[in-house]
């Protein structure tokens, strides 16, 4: 259901890849999403700082937010309307 709702968002192509991988990933009932950097990289086939790059340009956009939990990026995805 969110990969459904990112496919609504109109973004730049690295940006919707990276969001529609981190929907995949995201739990529903939270939106997040336990993933690293370097397995983002290899579903997206980007960089590493090409990621990082997206994901910087999605939490200024309000699509996603970094948490820490247990010093470990958790990224929650919010694309619900």
């Amino acid at each position: 259901h969110l990969t459904n709702l990112a496919w609504r968002i109109e973004l730049r192509g690295m940006q919707k890849l990276v969001l529609l991988a981190l929907s995949h990933l995201a739990v529903q009932s939270t939106g997040d999403a336990n993933s690293t950097v370097q397995r983002l990289a290899f579903m997206c086939g980007i960089s590493d700082s090409g990621v990082r790059e997206q994901l910087k340009h999605l939490a200024e956009a309000g699509y996603v937010e970094t948490v820490t939990v247990d010093d470990k990026p958790i990224y929650r995805v919010r694309v619900a309307t």
